[in-house]
């Protein structure tokens, strides 16, 4: 299939995973470790040494800056002030005045990637249904309908979990292992949600 007209992936949902390689909601792989990473289905790999930079979901990454702004400000106070009145002799203080630096810097290299998504959404916005409709299928990558759990997450971005599941029964497999039939393109109606971007 070509094509997932339930979701359209090049309107802005500022709580969903998006790339800003690509300018949309791919499906990605997500993967687990020491850290979680939702890996771009379209553009993974393409990148270098760090594949997953691409996908980041804005509305948690502003949250997640105030967060490590107030912290990275804590602990380069608690430095500063350590080197102030006992200079050369707290080490582990200074460490923090450096990790403060450090978690400014990631603050600042969010800022960077949300105004990206702002600037996207904001131009997104200003198209009509149709135009967001025909962009999403001229888009040089298609979401495409996988029965797997990486699915079932990149479409709850979207959908309720109900919907989600008819979206499986409608596009999954039938009893004997064949793909359902899916609807013919002229019948098919893209849901669009109006979400905003929660600046």
């Amino acid at each position: 299939m070509k094509n997932i007209p339930e979701i359209n992936h090049c309107i802005p949902n500022p709580r969903a995973y998006w790339c800003r390689f690509c300018k949309a909601h791919n499906t990605f792989d997500y993967a687990e470790g020491r850290m979680e990473y939702h890996l771009c289905k379209a553009c993974r790999g393409a990148w270098g040494v760090l594949p997953d930079t691409g996908m980041f979901n804005p509305g948690e990454m502003k949250e997640a800056r105030k967060v490590i702004l107030v912290g990275a400000g804590s602990l380069i106070v608690i430095g500063g002030v350590a080197q102030l009145y006992a200079p050369g002799a707290v080490d582990p203080l200074l460490a923090c005045a450096v990790i403060g630096a450090v978690l400014g810097l990631i603050v600042l290299l969010g800022s960077y990637w949300v105004r990206e998504f702002s600037a996207w959404a904001s131009a997104q916005r200003r198209k009509s249904p149709e135009e967001l409709r025909q962009e999403a299928l001229d888009h040089p990558f298609q979401p495409e309908y996988d029965n797997s759990t990486d699915f079932t997450y990149w479409a709850e971005q979207f959908l309720s979990s109900e919907e989600v599941e008819r979206l499986h029964e409608k596009y999954g497999e039938s009893e004997d292992g064949q793909e359902q039939a899916h609807p013919a393109a002229d019948e098919i109606q893209i849901v669009i949600t109006n979400m905003e971007d929660d600046e």
